[in-house]
């Protein structure tokens, strides 16, 4: 049995985007997104500590995307890495309550 450390209900939904950081920008897939992060399936990863931006392409209302920047949490070779979100503008809420339902209360 594991423990989980998560701090926010993710939804596990693969989800197109691209990620940018330091050396460039890759499509990639994001395989779950939650309040405070999400996981980016790629094959190129940048170190932990990198500071990234993800942006989800297609949102369900209207197709726009939604550019959130954070930091690289821990890496998984070959498969992707986990980032957490910086804090959230307005617009970036309101993007993330379309994919996951109203904000957590603090």
């Amino acid at each position: 049995m594991t423990v989980e450390n998560r701090r926010h209900l993710r939804l596990v939904k693969p989800l197109e985007g691209m990620w940018r950081g330091l050396s460039g920008a890759a499509p990639c897939r994001i395989s779950d997104i939650s309040w405070g992060g999400c996981f980016v399936q790629t094959v190129v990863t940048p170190p932990v500590g990198t500071e990234t931006v993800v942006t989800v392409t297609t949102l369900p209302s209207d197709g726009r995307s939604l550019e959130i920047p954070g930091r690289v949490r821990y890496v998984e070779a070959a498969m992707g890495f986990a980032m957490e979100f910086d804090p959230l503008t307005a617009e970036q809420i309101g993007g993330l309550t379309e994919l996951l339902g109203e904000p957590p209360t603090q």
